[in-house]
């Protein structure tokens, strides 16, 4: 034990000790911040050359020193920092330190014996946790495996518990509770260390604006990381686009900076930089973190501002995610801590959509058909009622009386419900397509280690099964880490490996043919889904009387197969050398490799336009891409204190990353039956197709770091990039930048203002780059055309022309940015106050720029325009109340605000040029301009004054005020901003004893949005189709009528309206979970370290002041798991 305890000593000295210095040999000048009462006396020992004597037993080593010393003479600061219970004598080259003699009689208090164990929040034992008895010299130090023990303990002392990077608690030393102690980590300790780019700092020396998550607060159950990041992070906007089970999301970071180059943030996972074309699947966008487990993650930091994201470069003008994953840790004799993490859940749609039934349809086809039929009589003049039978129409109408695919007849099926029947069919068609989708996740790890080697081991499972049938994502994979010394030496790997499985109905776009959601909108409630013999019903899609024709989309989403399948494999191997001290070298070279493959099958079972009842001939698919991507980085780095108030650190180095890609595409039909469906089955292929291409980045990096006392601070950081796909007069592009921090809180003017902890002020400044174009943009490029030659027909001839124009000036599209803010912790911390305020400028904006047909050519690219983002971020976090017992009552709220205000501030004649090709593409979506002065998130619409009484037209606003009933793309003028005023969350943590709650809100208040389900489901209804409830009121029917829509016979389609830009403030409850941590004294029983169970739910409820659906082309879900943790 005693050796074990030596180890951990010498071990505790290396983490904890910031170096020496010498000066005079009987003073000491010296700052000491936080520092153990041992460190303080090897540093003094050191100074002055005297040796310090003591008793262990008699002295707390652990104890925490704050001093400043200034030539001070060595007796005078060893009694500061002493305890008054001992004195200080000096005998030749010694200093003793010893207890005082007491006088016979002194201490009548009775005491007792102490003990106990002390464990972090994953169950796993604290080494080196101090234990010290409150105005005493009595304490301790936990041995290997988090127990101590300590004698003589006056019966009414206080013990105080504490350990770096954790929460210090306070106990009476008859408290039970002191037997099994959980240490909670103090995520607001100054000396916390945040991710940076290539490498990591202490947060409290942070100078740039920086958002970090720890493992902690990533403990929810979501299939992706960016699903974590959700209302998490202050300026980072995450949008879920659609429900599709592993889909992706898009993440910005404070705002849109560009047009046509992409506003992706670069990600970067154990300091690889992902390509963006990761999440490219074949025909599928996916998300292109759901690869990496959540529970293998230890961190996420967020680089927002450019000085942070310039070491980068030419990838860091969006922002920069950084994920760091979990790596062992030390523990006894390599012996493995496990842990099993998991959670079953079931998800359904968060709204359903208030369709008409079956007898509200009818009616409303009914008239539908009755109206069409009068429109007709009336322009030609000829007489006629509703109550015409349809032998009659065709007979006005000079039909054959067979003719029935006519607008104008009644369909015979509709009329039993227009005649009142009972008990006829009426199919829900979203209930049929739509189910409870069943959610669950496993994940196991291993790690352990020791001084010499550490490892990290985890395997995990997770299926999600979507809202829709036949759509899931099932995923497994497995990661492995290593990290060894052996003198000088550091070397290490991290192996990760997943194949995911994407079941894909077709939902993504809600106008395609045979999508099943759009699909079962559409679908009239009066048909069956099966027939009587259970086959499927395909009578809707042969029905006449001019009805969509729409496949049973029932059938579709369970006879189609449509099955993506990813590998993925990512590794990164390292090593590090100590050339001299403090002196590094480090190599590392890491590969992402991902395989997608796609296969699609159509079989007999379904209909097609040319056999309208199967059997039909089958079709299939086949789509491959492979991607692989390696980067190779070499650092030099070094670190350095002098006279230990100059804190100076440098790297510097270069990399080289390369993607390559392939891609093909096999299609064919005529499969003799359906027992075979892969394509060699295929009797005729259809189509084929293949492509390669490639990018590559050669890079070369510097920074420096310096902080003087702790109080001054200074960053520069530069890096130059080249790229492939840039033209080679501009082909290299430098990025610098620079940071400065100041903690006014240490100077001495401010040492008399109590209730201030902490104030730091910074600024940044810095310059990045984006490069998300295509890679042969800048290159002149060729196309296979056919010739003719020869007089008369001729002779057909196959042969080149050109495709592109090239431009070889083709830059960087660079951004500029300035940072300020200040960090303020006030009474102790319990109030902690952040405040950024930014200004982004983007030039020489990756623009197409467009060409006169008579070039042959479309466009090219060019750099062209000036975009801004400027606003501010605020988070303020309160410790309502704070119970002195450590498993008393808790209570926070941490609340944040974020503001944007996004500009055009420069366009070119091209950009003119794409504008006018937008407002001659216009219709019934609204067009989004670019307009120097207005947002690039601007809604462009005709103003409109609403829906004439008189005749049910819609009145306009043209450009030069005056009032028409018709509807002309160029009278579009902006009508509101897709950008809310301000948008934020409200976090919300009670605790009491084991028992935690946490709610997390989300809110947006003054932006608009154009309300697509009232255009598409309500208004440009077509009578054929199911419609949303809403079209049966407030629409106009008679002249007078005051209404908001037009009427259901007014054959106009409506275009982009101001009617439908509407206000959208949202309030959110996004996620709540209530946990709770098993007692100790209950897990020890059965040899588990720590057992924590939770129940969540995602998305509760929404308060929106626009009634619009989310998620038409897959419906958004609500979410609710239960998940357990165990540590053995």
């Amino acid at each position: 034990m005693n050796n074990r305890k030596s180890i951990l000593c010498l071990f505790l000295l290396f983490l904890l000790s910031l170096g020496s210095l010498s000066v005079n040999a009987q003073t000491v000048s010296k700052v000491f911040k936080e520092q153990t009462l041992k460190t303080v006396l090897k540093e003094i020992e050191s100074q002055t050359g005297l040796s310090i004597i003591y008793q262990k037993n008699e002295i707390n080593e652990n104890k925490k020193v704050n001093a400043t010393f200034e030539n001070t003479p060595v007796v005078e600061a060893l009694s500061s920092i002493l305890d008054k219970s001992l004195e200080v004598n000096l005998k030749n080259k010694m200093i003793v330190i010893s207890l005082k003699k007491q006088m016979p009689g002194d201490d009548k208090t009775k005491v007792r014996s102490i003990n106990g164990k002390i464990l972090d929040e994953n169950g796993e034992p604290v080494i080196g946790a101090s234990v010290a008895i409150q105005g005493t010299t009595l304490g301790s130090i936990t041995n290997i495996d988090g127990e101590y023990t300590l004698a003589n303990v006056p019966e009414n002392a206080e013990v105080t518990i504490s350990f770096i990077g954790y929460q210090t608690l306070t106990f009476k030393a008859n408290d039970k509770a002191l037997q099994n102690v959980t240490l909670k980590e103090d995520s607001e300790m100054l000396d916390e260390v945040v991710v940076v780019g290539y490498g990591v700092q202490r947060k409290r020396d942070v100078t740039t604006s920086i958002s970090s998550m720890k493992a902690s607060e990533l403990a929810v159950p979501v299939s992706s990381v960016d699903q974590a990041l959700v209302g998490k992070m202050t300026g980072v906007q995450v949008s879920q686009p659609n429900g599709i089970p592993g889909g992706g999301l898009s993440i910005k970071v404070r705002g849109s900076g560009s047009i046509t180059a992409g506003t992706e943030p670069l990600y970067v996972v154990d300091g690889f930089p992902m390509s963006g074309e990761a999440g490219n699947g074949t025909g599928q966008n996916v998300s292109p973190l759901s690869s990496i487990n959540m529970n293998d993650i230890e961190s996420i930091e967020v680089l927002k501002d450019a000085s942070a994201a310039a070491i980068y470069g030419s990838r860091g003008a969006n922002g920069v995610v950084i994920i760091t994953t979990k790596q062992g840790k030390e523990g006894k004799d390599m012996k493995p801590t496990v842990q099993y993490d998991g959670y079953v859940g079931f998800q359904q749609r968060t709204k359903k959509i208030d369709m008409l039934d079956a007898y509200e349809y009818a009616w409303l086809s009914y008239d539908g058909h009755n109206n069409a039929y009068l429109d007709l009589l009336e322009s030609k003049g000829i007489e006629g009622s509703i109550n015409d039978s349809n032998e009659v129409r065709n007979q006005k109408l000079g039909k054959k009386p067979d003719v029935i695919n006519q607008a104008y007849l009644l369909p015979p099926e509709i009329m039993p419900y227009i005649n009142g029947e009972t008990g006829l069919m009426n199919t829900d068609w979203q209930d049929e397509v739509m189910r409870t989708g069943i959610v669950t996740s496993h994940n196991l790890s291993l790690s352990g280690g020791n001084k010499a080697a550490r490892y990290f081991i985890s395997g995990n499972y997770m299926k999600e099964q979507g809202i829709v049938i036949g759509s899931d994502f099932e995923q497994m994979g497995a990661r492995g880490k290593v990290d060894a010394n052996y003198k000088k030496f550091t070397f290490g790997t991290n192996l990760s490996f997943n194949y995911s499985v994407y079941n894909i109905v077709p939902t993504e776009d809600r106008y395609k043919e045979e999508t099943i959601v759009a699909s079962a909108l559409a679908m009239s409630p009066t048909m069956p889904v099966y027939n009587a013999d259970g086959s499927y019903n395909f009578d809707q899609w042969n029905w006449q009387y001019k009805h969509p024709q729409i496949v049973n989309p029932v059938a579709l989403a369970n006879e189609k197969e449509d099955q993506m399948k990813r590998y993925r494999f990512m590794g990164n191997v390292y090593g590090e050398y100590e050339l001299y001290k403090n002196l590094k070298f480090k190599t590392s070279f890491g590969v992402d490799f991902n395989s997608y493959s796609r296969s699609y099958y159509r079989p007999s079972t379904l209909p097609t336009s040319l056999d309208r009842l199967p059997p039909s001939v089958p079709e299939g698919s086949k789509r491959d891409k492979n991607m692989l991507n390696w980067v190779w980085e070499n650092t030099l780095s070094y670190t350095t204190i002098i006279k230990d108030v100059h804190n100076l650190s440098a790297i510097a180095g270069w990399t080289a990353q390369k993607e390559s890609v392939n891609t093909s595409l096999l299609a064919g039909n005529g499969y003799p039956n359906d027992l075979v469906h892969t394509m060699n089955a295929a009797s005729a292929i259809t189509s084929w197709s293949a492509t390669a291409y490639e990018w590559s980045l050669l890079s070369a990096l510097a920074r420096v770091q310096y902080s003087y006392k702790g109080k001054y601070l200074l960053s520069a950081a530069a890096r130059m990039d080249g790229s492939s796909r840039f033209g080679k007069n501009n082909r290299w592009g430098m990025f610098p930048s620079a940071s400065a921090g100041w903690y006014i809180s240490e100077e001495d003017f401010m040492k008399d203002i109590k209730w201030l902890t902490s104030l730091k002020l910074r600024a940044s400044y810095g310059i990045s780059g984006n490069f998300n174009i295509g890679n042969y943009e800048y290159y002149a490029t060729l196309s296979e055309d056919n010739y003719v030659f020869g007089k008369a027909d001729g002779t057909l001839a196959s042969g080149l022309r050109p495709a592109t124009a090239g431009n070889p000036d083709l830059g960087w599209q660079k951004t500029n940015q300035l940072n300020g803010g200040f960090e303020l912790g006030f009474l102790e911390n319990r109030f902690r106050l952040n405040f950024d305020a930014y200004s982004k400028i983007t030039n020489d904006l990756l623009t197409d720029i467009y060409l006169p047909t008579a070039s042959g050519f479309e466009s090219y690219k060019a750099n062209v325009g000036k975009v801004s983002n400027m606003g501010y971020e605020v988070t303020l976090n309160c410790a309502i109340f704070k119970s002195i017992d450590p498993k008393g009552f808790f209570l926070s709220i941490g609340t944040s605000a974020f503001h944007n205000v996004n500009k055009v501030k420069k366009i070119s004649n091209s950009i003119a040029f794409l504008n006018d090709k937008i407002l001659s593409e216009a219709g019934v979506n609204p067009s989004f301009l670019y307009k120097e002065g207005e947002s690039m998130n601007t809604i462009y619409a005709v103003k409109s004054l609403g829906i004439d009484p008189g005749n049910g037209k819609e009145i306009f606003v043209t450009r030069d005020g005056s009032l028409s009933y018709v509807w002309d793309a160029n009278d579009q003028v902006p009508c509101g901003n897709t950008d809310p005023m301000i948008s934020g969350n409200l976090n919300v943590n009670v605790t009491y004893k084991n028992i935690t709650l946490n709610a997390i809100f989300g809110y947006t208040y003054g932006g608009q949005n154009y309300n697509y389900t009232l255009v598409g489901k309500v208004e440009n209804i077509d009578p054929a189709k199911n419609a949303d409830r809403r079209v049966l009121y407030d629409r106009w029917r008679n002249p007078g009528d005051i209404v908001s829509y037009k009427g259901v016979d007014n054959k106009t389609t409506t275009k982009a309206s101001s009617r439908f830009v509407m206000d959208d403030n949202i309030f959110e409850l996004r996620n709540v979970s209530l946990s709770y941590v098993l007692p100790t004294e209950w897990t020890d029983k059965f040899g588990i370290g720590r057992v924590f169970i939770s129940a969540n739910t995602e998305d509760l409820f929404r308060i929106s002041s626009i009634k619009q659906e989310r998620g038409l082309a897959y419906p958004f879900s609500r979410k609710f798991s239960f998940s357990l943790t165990a540590t053995f």
